[in-house]
């Protein structure tokens, strides 16, 4: 399955039925971790998978207001601390995500901002950070394509998925053109079909609560990632978020000679009018 059909297929899913995963695939998962694409391969992160009564111990531990949803089995990364091991957790567990996808295996990313507290749940004796959770096993369908569109605490309603599939905001509202608020002219200015599609793919990208924290800028040949600090998401979501988009964007634009991605605001990131709540966080060159 290539990269564009496993991202438009990622769901998230809060059901999950009774029937356990099979030891093969829970060894296919184990096997395939250390071939996952890595942000920042010198961080040391490895994989932990918990199943039988780990679900009980996670409820209340990890998720949302403490829903772990009862899956048959837990995955947890553990992460050395290191600069950026927060983006570079998000980017290894967005394509682990997908490699679910790929197996048919249902899967929800959950919070787990208490690193201790989800150990000890999941029974893992590390000095390692427990930096990412994800529920899975066999779903249960949903029942409608209604998501949430949660914009303040009080301003909440379901949108149908129509389109663009899962985020709240599509691809032409996430990038602009040089200054912020300017729209990307695609069809007119001629842009490579693949940073489109790339920019597609980063779009649909899981982000807590659906918020989508960041947004891109297209300066010259280079793509500006920039990342919102908002009250609604805690720090460690908001940086397991942009690690997740710029896998998604990654996967796609690495079938070109792309440059990796480069952390940090680069050389005259104040010059596209961000605003205040906002900081350049990465940038990505093409040739």
């Amino acid at each position: 399955m290539k990269y564009m059909e496993k991202i438009e297929k990622r769901t998230s899913i809060r059901e999950f039925r009774k029937k356990v995963l099979e030891q093969e695939k829970l060894d296919m998962i184990a096997e395939s971790f250390p071939k996952l694409h890595r942000l920042l391969p010198d961080i040391d992160v490895v994989l932990a998978i918990r199943t039988g009564d780990t679900m009980l111990r996670m409820e209340g531990v990890t998720g949302y207001q403490g829903k772990s949803f009862m899956a048959p089995a837990y995955l947890v990364l553990l992460s050395e601390k290191a600069d950026y091991y927060m983006e570079n957790a998000g980017y290894i567990g967005e394509d682990l995500c997908l490699l679910l996808t790929e197996m048919g295996i249902s899967h929800c990313w959950l919070t787990a901002n208490d690193s201790d507290a989800a150990k000890a749940a999941a029974g893992i004796d590390s000095e390692k950070e427990a930096v990412v959770v994800i529920a899975c096993g066999y779903g249960v369908k949903e029942k409608t394509k209604r998501r949430l569109d949660i914009r303040t605490p009080s301003n909440v309603h379901f949108k149908e998925r129509k389109g663009h599939i899962a985020p709240k905001i599509a691809q032409d509202e996430l990038v602009y053109q040089d200054k912020w608020g300017v729209a990307v002219d695609w069809v007119n200015q001629q842009m490579d079909p693949l940073l489109d599609k790339s920019f597609y793919a980063a779009s649909l990208a899981p982000s807590f609560l659906n918020r989508q924290p960041y947004r891109y800028v297209l300066k010259g040949r280079q793509v500006i990632l920039c990342a919102k600090k908002e009250d609604m998401t805690s720090v460690k979501d908001t940086l397991l978020d942009i690690g997740a988009t710029m896998l998604n964007f990654d996967a796609i634009a690495s079938q070109q000679d792309y440059i990796d991605w480069q952390m940090g605001a680069p050389e005259g990131a104040e010059s596209i009018g961000m605003p205040e709540e906002y900081d350049a966080v990465a940038y990505y060159y093409w040739d």
